[in-house]
């Protein structure tokens, strides 16, 4: 039964989760080793709480006494006695290694969970006493809003504390987990590998970033072209998780990271955040493209917007299928995991299986 929650990192995502479980009824404790980070914690839950207000998400009182159950922790030792510890801190494989080994002398008897997005939970729990006790549990941002949550099992988890965790996300908190296989990348982020990357090989190849954008959102299955969304995130960030998946998959060719992109994060052109990526921003509101990202690319190509879409989507579906042939995770969690995560009406299995009747009707 889990009661009480412990949360390593009062980041942007350490602080979402802890507003979360706060205001899904638990008592949770927080810890930072950035003082300024724990100082700023209850300034920044107030924020969070009041907005949840302001939308009708919960009653002011509600938010009063989920504020009250957030205790900032000024010593990891303060910890002691949680159910479950989710470790939010720096996506570091020796960071997290060595925090999960502080806490399996703080915390014998919790679970030890991590939120990484990339690194491999069976080496971040490596050197724990009891391995079996350390699911990942992958929040998307902002917690808060986003429903789904990548549950990673690895070789030793231990299947009562796999369920036990599960039942916590789908009841407790109210949110979707799928069950993911522990691969780099997990589901999202490697399946959507492809939608970033083959739209930068069709530029490479002549097609205008705003043509291949549009091609996409003209089908009316994804809600935002690949290189809106990539300043969207933020190319450094994209790039970062690319560069983890390319070597720990052992360098497949399809993974390699584009120089256009590496050059434009070289150039602090990372996103909306910075004003420039591959389009330019002022206020947040997109004013044109970047000549900076214009320059990299040659132009002219010939594709059709149903050829760039083509290219694009087959090879997300490809993606997609190696994962499920890989045990990654079934077909019902990859289209969950996709559609909650970003936002489309339909996961790649469902477009197979729409373009299968589709075909099906036209004979």
């Amino acid at each position: 039964m889990i009661s009480r929650v412990a949360i390593v990192g009062a980041g942007t995502m350490g602080a979402g989760i802890a507003q979360l479980c706060a205001q899904s009824g638990f008592s949770v404790k927080v810890f930072d080793s950035f003082p300024a980070a724990l100082k700023s914690l209850p300034q920044r839950l107030r924020s969070g709480l009041d907005a949840a207000v302001l939308k009708g998400k919960l009653t002011t009182a509600q938010a009063e006494r989920a504020a009250a159950s957030v205790s900032p922790c000024a010593a990891l030792e303060d910890l002691g006695g949680a159910d479950l510890v989710i470790e939010a801190a720096a996506e570091d494989l020796k960071v997290k290694q060595d925090l999960f080994a502080r806490l399996d002398a703080i915390c014998p008897d919790a679970i030890l969970a991590t939120n990484t997005s990339s690194l491999s939970v069976t080496e971040i729990s490596a050197g724990l006493k009891s391995p079996e006790r350390a699911p990942g549990i992958h929040f998307f941002h902002p917690p808060v809003v986003m429903k789904l949550v990548e549950m990673i099992r690895t070789a030793k988890t231990s299947p009562e504390v796999f369920h036990g965790v599960w039942d916590w996300v789908l009841t407790g908190l109210r949110r979707t987990p799928v069950d993911v296989k522990d691969t780099p990348g997990f589901i999202v982020n490697r399946v959507m590998r492809p939608y970033y990357l083959e739209s930068q090989r069709l530029a490479l190849e002549g097609a205008a970033i705003t043509t291949v954008d549009e091609a996409c959102r003209g089908v009316g299955l994804v809600p935002m072209g690949p290189f809106e969304l990539m300043d969207l995130i933020g190319l450094d960030v994209n790039l970062a998780i690319t560069k983890v998946l390319y070597e720990s998959l052992g360098r497949p060719e399809r993974f390699t990271p584009q120089f256009p992109q590496e050059r434009l994060v070289e150039k602090g052109a990372l996103g909306r955040k910075a004003g420039r990526g591959w389009y330019l921003y002022e206020a947040a509101q997109r004013t044109g493209e970047n000549p900076e990202a214009a320059d990299l690319l040659p132009r002219g190509g010939v594709l059709t917007s149903a050829e760039i879409w083509s290219r694009i989507s087959g090879a997300l579906k490809s993606e997609a299928e190696l994962a499920r042939a890989e045990g990654v995770a079934g077909r019902a969690d990859i289209d969950t995991a996709i559609k909650l995560a970003m936002n489309f009406p339909q996961g790649p299995f469902e477009w197979q299986d729409r373009s299968a009747n589709t075909a099906k009707q036209g004979r």
